[in-house]
């Protein structure tokens, strides 16, 4: 399903979901993938660029550069889930073509995850596919159709074709996994999540300052790449993620603030803008049930990951 043009500004309440964020798993992946010298990778790209006028980068693929999501997300599944923690639901996302474009890698993983989950991929939405998917796994808790969730965001750096317009390309492979569960699990609770489009550049620090109005001082506050650059909205601590991962580096830069035994007292926040489309998200964890409180630091700003 696609969808274009303007959608409402939307919000889940807080305490509405049953997910628990228990563990979360970031790599890069150096090289490439053999499957990048495939000729077919050539002919299938062509006769999808052609109907638009769209050229090949002969470069990337004189050079067999590319990386595959299947050995990205396979990576990614076997750091956290083995059969003792089936899967019900996988959420595949990405923006960068599959150096395998003929692959419905979604599919695929789910015969490699443990528990043969449901799965989706979802792409179109740069930075927000993986607010989106959240959404889709927070849906499927509260019905009890998923008690395990795995989001896994991947994007590699080689297009092997020509943009039509200015994008962000990545500067490695690279993936970003992260567990969920059911409120029976400990873990850190979804507490909320918020998406307006069409947030102009002028509004974004206006609109994220009104989000973050009622963090507790406690917080720390995730930016994500699409919004490197943008005054944070003061008051909680602010971290930045790294802008060479434009659709994993703010899931890898959660990934890390989750694994921080330092934090686990403080509530977390992410937000990520995608500026091809103006869409602005942010979803809210509190801190894990019966995790001490934490000492808040000086309010100022740091890169992840």
């Amino acid at each position: 399903m696609r969808v274009r043009g303007p959608l409402p500004a939307t919000t889940l309440p807080r305490a509405a979901s049953p997910l628990r964020l228990t563990a979360a798993h970031a790599l890069d992946l150096p090289g490439d993938s053999p499957l990048a010298a495939d000729p077919d990778l050539r002919v299938f790209t062509a006769d999808l660029a052609r109907p638009y006028g769209v050229a090949l980068d002969e470069d990337a693929l004189a050079g067999a550069r590319g990386q595959s999501y299947a050995a990205l997300a396979e990576r990614a599944i076997g750091a956290l889930v083995d059969p003792t923690r089936p899967v019900d639901l996988l959420l595949l996302v990405y923006a960068t073509p599959d150096v395998r474009p003929g692959q419905a890698v979604a599919l695929h993983l789910a015969g490699v995850c443990p528990g043969a989950p449901l799965s989706f991929a979802l792409c179109d939405e740069g930075a927000g596919a993986g607010f989106s998917a959240l959404r889709i796994a927070d849906a499927y808790a509260r019905t009890a159709g998923a008690r395990r969730a795995l989001l896994i965001a991947v994007e590699q750096a080689d297009l092997h074709h020509r943009p039509h317009r200015p994008a962000r390309l990545p500067d490695r492979h690279s993936a970003a996994a992260l567990l969920w569960e059911a409120e029976q699990e400990p873990g850190r609770p979804l507490q909320e999540l918020r998406s307006a489009h069409e947030v102009t550049d002028r509004q974004i620090a206006d609109t994220l300052k009104e989000w973050c109005a009622d963090l507790p001082e406690q917080a720390l506050l995730l930016l994500g790449p699409g919004l490197a650059g943008t005054e944070p909205p003061g008051g909680p601590e602010t971290r930045t993620a790294r802008p060479g991962n434009p659709y994993t580096g703010g899931w890898a830069a959660l990934g890390a603030a989750l694994a921080d035994p330092r934090l686990a007292g403080r509530p977390l926040a992410l937000a990520d803008h995608e500026p091809e489309t103006g869409r602005l998200d942010l979803a809210r964890w509190a801190p894990a049930p019966g995790a001490a409180p934490a000492l808040v630091p000086g309010t100022g700003t740091g890169s992840a990951r």
